[in-house]
């Protein structure tokens, strides 16, 4: 800092000109002029310090002003935007009869490719213009507790009329656009020269629950490079899989874990996971339950490191006043073993966020050295948390819709948005190839996707993408969505139908590397025969692609594998 009579000089300022089309220099703004204004006095006294903060004053006020226009001037080009694509969807063609002009169009008669199965007990059902499935197979494994199912087929892409050219080129494809709710349309079937992507896809179920899943997410075991998954439900059970050979490798019961089943889960760091017991309403828990439960992970034997063991560890000290609802981690290296863990939690009675401080040693936590408050100003309890690692900031959403983000360090709070409707946050993840985009589930009737970008703030802001499915059923907030590792697709398990007549199982695909794909229907497809909670990616590993792993109130856990 210079003193008051050396005040630094401000750097000189290259003026930009830009011609017009007479030949004439445009007229420098306001702000160039008070600028030029400032630059060329000489006064270097107290009234040059004055003359500087009028000007920062005014053009504060300018910039907030003006930044709050551009976000009406947005939200106006979005509601724009939804109403050209819905106007140019609705406008027949000029070949007379749409529908005739669709069935006579070649490309809409071109059946798309199906992956071939082999297997004696495969039931194959054709597909028509207006069907959406290609093939189902059921594979039954008799005389064994597990039960293999494996659905395959083609999804039929939403129509875009924006072209794809970010990393496959121009496309030029036709298929069948599917509506939800309700039954197949025959104006549904569109033949057009649109950018699409067409998705091919295997699943495969295995029987993994006895009650209703809660969730599934992948981890690391001891800085292994191959990633497991864990799946957790209402059973009790702590689970460990291979998504490479789908089989269980490791498991917890309810009487391991001395609770009834756990409410959340992630991992803290390379060999332990943090989860929190169930939530019970007013004060009918009992002292002696847990506030976190700690699950250390170890490969037992060296001539057998597939294997994880795995151990329970209880903590009860909380800086929570009540139960704590949801844990995250920090951030970890899988390759770099540390004797420091990081975690967050959030409160269901205080509606409080905290980062804790812990001392491990090697797959046990030791004790807690420090804990850090949020200051975020939630006034409902808190329901989804994240880390965003290139700020150091913490995103907490809850109850009532609302999202902030807190500085770690500090706990101030940075930003935080309105409730735009009184929807509770099932999730919020960040996108794996831009953190600075944030991706949340809500439990509404419709728009239950939204997309932040973290860098417009989310303080006046609209989210930057709504997407969703309107169902007359409202959605859980324990239904998870996820990014996709390209950083393009988004993923959200829906329970469609009404409570008589639900439709459920299913997927909706969103590609939001378009630009009107808020405005488009997204595609589905349904790897489960019932209410699909949860959906986690693995990373790709040498040759094998990403595979996307799913929970579901048929107690199966679900392995699919997408080519496009």
């Amino acid at each position: 800092m210079c003193p008051k009579s050396e005040i630094c000089p401000l750097p000189k300022r290259r003026r930009v000109v830009v011609s017009s089309d007479s030949g004439s220099d445009s007229e420098p703004s306001s702000a160039d002029s008070m600028m030029d204004i400032l630059l060329a006095s000489q006064d270097r006294g107290p009234q040059h310090i004055e003359k500087l903060q009028a000007a920062y004053k005014k053009h504060r006020r300018l910039y907030l002003k003006h930044t709050k226009l551009a976000a009406k001037a947005a939200d106006a080009m979005h509601l724009a935007t939804r109403m050209l694509a819905r106007a140019l969807n609705a406008q027949p063609s000029s070949g007379g009869d749409s529908s005739a002009s669709v069935s006579q169009s070649p490309s809409a008669q071109r059946q798309a490719p199906v992956p071939a199965h082999s297997g004696a007990d495969e039931h194959i059902y054709e597909s028509d213009g207006a069907s959406n499935c290609s093939v189902k197979s059921e594979q039954h494994t008799m005389g064994s507790s597990s039960e293999t199912c494996i659905a395959s087929g083609t999804v039929p892409p939403t129509s875009r009329s924006i072209v794809n050219t970010l990393d496959r080129g121009t496309m030029s494809t036709s298929s069948a656009v599917r509506k939800l709710p309700g039954p197949s349309d025959e104006k549904a079937l569109m033949a057009s020269n649109n950018a699409v992507r067409a998705y091919q896809f295997s699943t495969r179920r295995h029987k993994a629950f006895q009650l209703k899943p809660r969730a599934a997410f992948t981890c690391s075991v001891g800085g292994e490079a191959e990633q497991k998954v864990v799946a957790y439900g209402m059973d009790g059970a702590v689970q460990i899989w291979n998504p490479h050979t789908q089989v269980s490798e490791a498991s917890l019961t309810r009487t391991d874990l001395g609770i009834e089943y756990l409410e959340d889960m992630a991992q803290i760091s390379s060999n332990i996971l943090a989860g929190v017991p169930k939530v019970v309403s007013g004060d009918s828990r009992a002292s002696s339950m847990p506030d976190i439960v700690f699950i250390g992970l170890s490969p037992p034997l060296a001539n057998d490191r597939s294997k994880a063991a795995m151990k329970a560890q209880s903590l009860v000290q909380s800086p929570h006043e009540g139960q704590i609802s949801v844990v995250s981690g920090m951030g970890y290296s899988p390759q770099r073993h540390s004797s420091r863990a990081f975690l967050l939690t959030g409160g269901t009675k205080d509606k409080d966020v905290y980062m804790w401080s812990l001392e491990t040693y090697g797959a046990r936590v030791v004790k807690t050295l420090a804990t850090q408050k949020m200051r975020s100003g939630h006034t409902t309890r808190i329901t989804a948390l994240c880390h965003e690692p290139i700020s150091n900031s913490v995103i907490a959403g809850a109850a009532n819709g609302r999202v902030s983000v807190n500085d770690v360090e500090s706990g101030k709070l940075l930003m935080s948005s309105g409730q735009l409707s009184q929807c509770a946050i099932g999730s919020t993840t960040l996108c794996p190839t831009n953190t600075n985009v944030l991706l949340t589930s809500c439990a509404s009737k419709s728009e239950q996707v939204r997309i932040y970008d973290l860098r417009q703030g989310i303080s006046w802001a609209k989210p930057a993408i709504m997407l969703g499915v309107k169902t007359p059923r409202t959605q859980s907030r324990y239904s998870r969505s996820a990014w996709h590792p390209d950083g393009g697709l988004v993923m959200y398990p829906f329970r469609g139908g009404t409570s008589e007549s639900p439709e459920d199982g299913l997927v909706a695909i969103w590609d939001t590397r378009y630009a009107q794909c808020d405005a488009e229907e997204p595609q589905l497809f349904s790897p489960h025969s019932d209410t699909v909670w949860s959906i986690c990616f693995t990373e790709a590993h040498g040759s094998r692609k990403p595979t996307m792993v799913t929970v579901s109130s048929d107690h199966c856990l679900g392995f699919t594998t997408f080519a496009t």
